[in-house]
């Protein structure tokens, strides 16, 4: 008779990070780890030493400031060490905590790889091992999420100054987003407008009524942008972008000491922004004395389904910042038949 191994489970609310630690140990070939919010050195010293052993480790975490800071884990070392490191994003946010060694245990539960969750959430993993089927379940998820996300071989750290983006926990948003699935769920389109009143800022609860054909179909019928040095342009959100729409650009100071920054904002396509139309003017003061180049400046310009353009420029480096807001329904297009249009 075959030598079949019985499937074994095992529960865990205390010590888990130890537990997780001990079946990382056991590595030989693959781990694959997708943990929503992942601080823990030791945890993450561990996933070095299995790479470093020829171990393929996998990793998906969120993209926001808990886990991408310059005070946090060195995921760029993960990456050049020869890890395969993933992004989620406020739009698709992976909020998984599992991990699976070698295709033979997993471990899963509601354990963050944080310190708050060792040391004050009351958490709970079980580890499963030989329980085949169920743990290919959870390797082809992580495989479903990975197609999700996009593969990251170079890491922006965000500053402080953007501790927002990507912040998709609380409690306001938790409920519009769920108002936006009910609406969906329920075929009550018409209870939507709740969830954008409960979070009229926030673009991302706009983009998943939008996915799912909640809400009317607009796109963007010319190009924003902002004017640069010797009459350059810049493109910040492109043309024929699909309202609701959120898009970022970095620019950087062009003089040493620098400590002011202006420029004008345009619609057009043109390279020259002096030909487009120009319809509003920014200017940052208080940038930090760098030398040419090295004072870095953030635009972040939403359009949401009402045609309201919001203009957020900051510094990188002190946080000084700028918030203009534009009606500009007149570039936006219904989109009546998308198959056809």
């Amino acid at each position: 008779m075959p030598n079949l191994k019985k499937p074994m489970v095992k529960v865990h609310f205390d010590n888990i990070r130890q537990q997780i630690i001990n079946a990382l140990d056991k590595a030989s070939e693959r781990i694959i780890v997708a943990v929503y919010w992942f601080t823990n050195e030791e945890l993450f010293d561990k996933l070095i030493q299995q790479i470093e052993k020829g171990c393929r480790v996998e990793l998906i975490i969120h993209n926001d400031f808990i886990n991408n800071r310059n005070t946090g884990l060195n995921f760029q070392q993960f990456i050049d060490k020869g890890g395969e490191f993933y992004f989620s994003d406020g739009y698709n946010p992976m909020h998984n905590k599992f991990c699976v060694v070698d295709n033979q245990i997993l471990i899963n539960g509601s354990y963050n790889w944080t310190y708050y969750a060792e040391n004050k959430n009351r958490e709970n993993v079980l580890i499963i091992e030989e329980e085949k089927d169920t743990i290919e379940s959870f390797i082809n998820e992580f495989e479903r999420l990975k197609s999700l996300t996009e593969k990251v071989t170079e890491i922006r750290q965000l500053t402080r100054f953007e501790v927002d983006e990507n912040n998709v926990l609380r409690a306001k948003d938790y409920l519009a987003n769920d108002i936006v699935f009910q609406a969906k769920v329920t075929n009550r389109p018409e209870i939507v407008e709740s969830a954008f009143e409960i979070a009229p800022d926030n673009i991302e609860v706009q983009k998943t009524a939008f996915a799912l054909d909640l809400t009317k179909k607009y796109r963007l019928k010319h190009s924003i942008g902002s004017s640069l040095i010797n009459n350059g342009y810049k493109i910040i959100v492109e043309k024929g972008s699909l309202i609701p729409v959120s898009s970022s650009a970095i620019v950087r100071t062009t003089a040493d000491n620098q400590t002011s920054s202006e420029a004008t904002i345009h619609f057009g396509e043109n390279p020259k922004a002096t030909v487009n139309t120009k319809f509003a003017k920014m200017r940052l003061n208080g940038l930090p004395k760098k030398p040419a180049g090295k004072a870095e400046m953030k635009y972040h310009f939403t359009i949401d389904l009402k045609g309201n353009l919001r203009m957020e420029k900051y510094s990188l480096d002190n946080g000084r910042k700028q918030i203009l807001t534009k009606k500009i329904t007149e570039i936006l297009e219904e989109i009546i038949d998308e198959k056809t249009s």
